[in-house]
């Protein structure tokens, strides 16, 4: 165990024993939480599609939880796997295939579960977004990070080498809906995953970490002050396409 896995785990003992003292306030606000907050749908349509090119086939696959399953957004092409893959046909005119595995509500131990029951997760290039949720069960940093290396473990089984880009643990300390102290708490517990995830991330070769997270600012939500807004998806999906770019060129210079 590293010095600043270490570190990690005493931050969450301590913040373990500051949420039992707040325990009681906690629980009353995430139980208004739970009655305000607008419910918004899932895409009804496929999650899947292809554009066409004149390059060779590029497959995409999005894993992950609430923001890769496109919660309030109208198609599955507008999510953050479409924007993507639609940046990439243009930037690269290769022919793309995507694809999208998530659901509301997954943890990491979930999109392991989820992953490990598929015949083929196969893919040129893997782009998840997790930790949400983990946030919200305030999941041990030692936990979340045992499940991080399965599921990469998991997604390069077999001999298959993609491209494997993980988002940031989403901004749940700055979810416009979440009230104080709650958004404190959660915000403490976004931090002590997204070290976490960063540790993982520099100790492996697999899978790689997109550093960029947005701004501030309620433009980048939905109404439900919770989930990414279409602006938000747009520039995320900028800066995946614009990463996998300069790694496949980095990796083709270096082969």
């Amino acid at each position: 165990m590293s010095y600043k896995s270490l570190s990690i785990y005493v931050r969450a003992l301590l913040g373990y024993l500051i949420i039992g003292l707040l325990f009681p306030w906690l629980w009353l606000q995430g139980i208004y939480l739970k009655k305000v907050v607008l419910r918004l749908p899932t895409p009804a349509d496929a999650p899947f599609g292809a554009l066409q090119g004149s390059g060779r086939k590029l497959e995409i696959l999005g894993l992950g939880e609430s923001p890769m399953a496109g919660v309030g957004i109208a198609k599955h092409s507008e999510t953050l796997t479409g924007l993507t893959a639609v940046r990439l046909n243009q930037l690269m005119d290769r022919q793309v295939n995507w694809k999208v595995m998530a659901q509301n509500g997954l943890t990491i131990n979930n999109l392991n579960q989820l992953i490990e029951e598929e015949p083929s997760v196969d893919a040129d290039l893997i782009i998840a977004s997790i930790g949400g949720n983990d946030v919200f069960n305030l999941t041990p940093p030692w936990v979340w990070e045992r499940d991080l290396i399965r599921c990469i473990k998991n997604l390069v089984r077999d001999g298959r080498k993609p491209l494997i880009l993980f988002s940031p643990v989403p901004c749940v300390g700055r979810f416009p809906a979440i009230p104080n102290p709650l958004r404190l708490v959660l915000g403490y517990w976004e931090l002590l995953l997204q070290t976490s995830l960063a540790l993982v991330m520099n100790s492996i070769e697999d899978a790689h970490l997109l550093e960029d997270r947005f701004p501030d600012g309620k433009e980048y939500f939905l109404d439900d002050g919770i989930h990414p807004s279409q602006l938000a998806y747009s520039l995320w999906s900028e800066k995946l396409a614009s990463i996998t770019i300069e790694m496949m060129q980095q990796h083709k210079t270096g082969s």
